[in-house]
């Protein structure tokens, strides 16, 4: 019985850890960033921005070189190779 639940531990742990893909991400962002430009929102579209401006943003907001409420805390939930993949998913979009 200590066993299995150590392998069960071990193996929760373990996908606690693992990275998410770009566009699993993506939705997160979705919640509140439009797809396509909004002409009343001060949210801004994440639409039409490149692979690298899109990180660099999140970068800044993940290492607190830019201020925001929200944003901060999102981006330090996530890698930096995770904020590269959503990064390079929504250029594409």
């Amino acid at each position: 019985m200590k066993r299995w639940l150590l392998m069960v531990l071990s193996l929760t742990s373990f996908n606690s850890h693992a990275e998410l893909s770009g566009e699993n991400i993506a939705l997160n962002c979705f919640n509140c960033h439009n797809r396509k430009p909004a002409a009343n929102s001060a949210i801004p579209s994440l639409n039409g921005y490149s692979r690298q401006r899109l990180q660099q943003a999140m970068l800044d907001f993940k290492y607190d070189k830019t201020n925001a409420t929200l944003m901060p805390r999102i981006a330090k939930a996530y890698s930096d190779s995770e904020i590269s993949a959503v990064a390079a998913y929504l250029s594409q979009q």
